[in-house]
């Protein structure tokens, strides 16, 4: 399937809000609480129970990378379109998607490139002059899809952000993909809980955050 589908359905499949799995730094180790309700552990098939495992999911963030049609902006057919609305439905009903978006080709994007930091003061981030910023189209390797040595040489075209049990469940909702000659990366996405240098003010200001935005939608 050409990358390009995802041009034309992740963007209709969801309101462009997506909302934050709500709650997780609750329910796991370094998060406020760490214990379910026990009523919840008690009967697994009670509603109560999945919202609770569900909180607790991590989040993973799933990275298309395109190939020529989608750079040069091509629809993909309506057997291919419907093939792809099958798939997001069935992600959907599961509970598991919580945002997609496809993205236009790099020829209406732009890389913004930061200067180094001062060897001085290398905490320090570079001078806002020398920040460099290079309109697109961008030009790649788009014979092999994952490049020379596994590095990407293909744009990303569009993305998915799910919550599964683990990097394995991850895959699995990949692998049903109608998907062909093209790949996607899967990342872990961090909760705030994740980062041990983070203060207790950040956490709070983040979270209020996340919440206004999930009002928005």
């Amino acid at each position: 399937m050409p990358g390009s589908t995802m041009l034309a359905l992740l963007g209709s499949a969801l309101d462009s809000s997506w909302p934050r799995l709500p709650g997780a730094c609750d329910f796991v180790n370094g998060g406020g609480n760490t214990d379910c309700p026990p009523h919840a552990l008690e009967k697994p098939s009670t509603p109560i129970y999945i919202s609770r495992l569900q909180a607790i999911m991590p989040r993973y963030l799933l990275l298309l990378h395109g190939d020529q049609d989608s750079e040069d902006g091509k629809m993909p057919s309506k057997e291919i379109l419907e093939q792809m609305h099958a798939y997001n439905a069935e992600i959907m009903s599961a509970g598991a998607l919580l945002g997609g978006e496809g993205l236009h080709s790099t020829s209406k994007g732009a890389r913004v490139s930061f200067p180094p930091p001062d060897p001085a003061n290398p905490k320090k981030p570079g001078l806002k002059s020398d920040t460099s910023v290079t309109k697109g189209p961008f030009k790649y390797a788009m014979g092999n899809p994952e490049g020379q040595s596994g590095e990407a040489k293909r744009p990303v075209c569009g993305f998915w952000i799910l919550k599964a049990k683990d990097l394995e469940d991850a895959i699995g909702w990949v692998k049903k993909g109608p998907l062909a000659g093209t790949y996607v990366e899967v990342r872990e996405i961090f909760e705030s809980c994740d980062i041990p240098d983070m203060t207790e003010k950040m956490r709070e200001e983040e979270e209020g955050w996340r919440k206004e935005l999930e009002g928005k939608k």
